[in-house]
């Protein structure tokens, strides 16, 4: 098996953009954390915190989705 990441900078972007989406903020709490919790062994580089900041509509300059 390789030990490259199973995941990616712009595959966490895209979920989070995806949980920024969701309408009801409890809802979308929610769904931010057990993204978080559930990837961060997908990558190394994973950060719980940046993540949760993004899915909850507020990504740092480089956390934005490029299209």
């Amino acid at each position: 098996m390789s030990n490259k990441p199973l995941f990616q900078h712009r595959h966490f972007c895209k979920i989070a953009e995806i949980i920024a989406s969701i309408p009801h903020e409890p809802s979308r709490m929610i769904v931010a954390d057990h993204f978080a919790v559930s990837l961060r062994s997908s990558n190394a580089q994973f950060s719980e915190d940046r993540f949760r900041a993004a899915a909850l509509g507020n990504p740092s300059g480089r956390d934005k989705v490029r299209s």
